[in-house]
């Protein structure tokens, strides 16, 4: 099977120029993260007939001074993007430290004296940068993110309050004020139980100071839709898990030891956004060499991720009755090059030789269906909901994980409670003298629920 992959590939990398792929539809389904990619790793995205990069329009690096912009690098990648006709998804993020408001520096070994994920200081700095971001790019994009992973020390210290009210609603008017055609993406959070939000928020489960039910990710994603729901066109999750219908069972029915503990992703966006579209913008296996994982095992995970995915979009999928799931749309394998001092989840190694997910990838697209325009068998209508600026957010000018990164801790008020929610409690989960043998095992086994937390975009 490898060797045939290889020699798909050989005829393909002969037989195609860079450059030379046809244009891909919107409605495509498959992505990768791209980061800020170079054009010979694009070509190769292409190649595979991957439609969708996602790109990392980092504000510290693209503003290095108030109201001075550097933009040759998005420029160098929109543009080869636009050769190649692929689509770019870009997520917006990262404070200038002349924006922080306070001392800081990015090269301290210690995340929380970093610039880049402070909160800024003048919300209007955040909203001239989306601005000047959407006005240069619309023409070519039209998907943009708000922030990345908010719910992650490394990647922004405010709260959930702080990013609804300073990053998001504002950003998403900046979008739709510059750019009417445009749609607004996130909460893109990390899928954890533990990270910096909404770890004790949730249900207390009060047997030996077990932890919290329903709580982490799951209560942030139901406090940022009910809090602000109506200014995300699109709604983008992260999630790793291992095997993959481990993952589908997870996203699908939700976590249960002994008794659900986690809700799915499609049960929380079915009650809290229903009928909006959903992007998982974070998906994917590390394998060698720095990863648990062979080649090998990445592509059959990948392959038969999508598989299932099919089976999903029919409701035929043998293990959940919580199908179809038609708002599902895209899906964005991290990453695309292999960053050989952090991760290796890369379909490519970093000197761009393809692995076995990148051949696993280029397999999928082929069987389930080509993207590249005139081609009507891949995927469904994905480009938003028909509410993108809504009445009350366009116009309005006042404007980036395994299922396991991290610790959350804090809250948008009690926006739960007022849309039927689990109701937040005081989750100090005191011990119970008396528990039957079962709730023991319970409070024994959630601990290992949370992960340790990636320490890199």
């Amino acid at each position: 099977m490898v060797g045939l992959r290889l020699v798909v590939v050989a005829v393909c990398l002969f037989t195609l120029a860079p450059g030379g792929a046809g244009a891909f539809t919107e409605e495509c389904p498959f992505g990768v993260n791209a980061h800020q990619a170079s054009n010979d790793a694009l070509d190769m995205a292409a190649l595979a007939g991957i439609g969708w990069v996602r790109f990392d329009m980092n504000w510290f690096q693209f503003e290095p001074s108030n109201n001075s912009y550097n933009w040759t690098e998005a420029d160098r990648f929109v543009d080869h993007c636009d050769d190649l006709g692929i689509h770019v998804f870009m997520t917006l993020g990262y404070t200038p430290d002349w924006a922080t408001g306070v001392a800081c520096n990015n090269a301290d070994p210690n995340d929380e004296n970093w610039c880049l994920n402070k909160p800024p200081a003048n919300v209007g700095d955040w909203t001239d940068f989306v601005t000047a971001v959407v006005q240069r790019y619309s023409g070519s994009v039209k998907h943009f993110g708000m922030w990345n992973e908010p719910n992650l020390g490394q990647f922004y210290t405010g709260t959930r309050d702080q990013y609804v009210d300073d990053i998001l609603i504002p950003g998403s008017n900046a979008v739709h004020a510059a750019c009417n055609d445009c749609y607004v993406l996130g909460p893109d959070l990390a899928h954890l139980r533990g990270a910096e939000w909404d770890d004790c928020e949730g249900i207390c489960v009060p047997l030996m100071d077990c932890e919290c039910a329903f709580n982490g990710w799951n209560h942030s994603l139901i406090g940022i839709l009910s809090a602000a729901g109506s200014y995300i066109d699109i709604v983008t999750h992260h999630k790793y898990a291992d095997p993959y219908d481990e993952w589908w069972d997870e996203a699908l029915d939700g976590e249960f030891i002994v008794i659900q503990i986690i809700n799915g992703i499609k049960e929380v966006t079915d009650q809290y956004a229903p009928g909006k579209t959903v992007w998982i913008t974070e998906f994917g296996w590390e394998t060698e060499h720095l990863g648990d994982h062979s080649n090998a095992y990445g592509a059959d995970q990948l392959e038969n991720f999508f598989y299932a995915w099919e089976q999903v979009q029919m409701g035929t999928y043998p293990t959940s009755p919580n199908q179809p799931w038609p708002e599902l749309e895209k899906f964005f394998w991290y990453d695309l090059v292999n960053d050989d001092n952090a991760m290796t989840y890369g379909l490519l190694e970093s000197d761009l030789d393809p692995k076995d997910p990148y051949y696993g990838y280029m397999n999928v697209i082929q069987t389930l269906g080509d993207c590249e325009e005139g081609d009507d068998d891949t995927g469904d209508d994905d480009t938003g909901d028909d509410d993108t600026g809504d009445d009350d957010t366009a116009g309005d000018d006042d404007t980036a994980g395994d299922d396991d990164t991290g610790d959350d801790d804090s809250g948008a008020g009690d926006d739960d409670d007022a849309t039927g929610g689990p109701p937040p409690q005081n989750c100090t989960c005191s011990a119970a003298r008396n528990v039957a043998p079962a709730a023991v095992v319970l409070c024994l086994l959630l601990p290992a629920l949370v992960l340790v937390r990636r320490t890199t975009p």
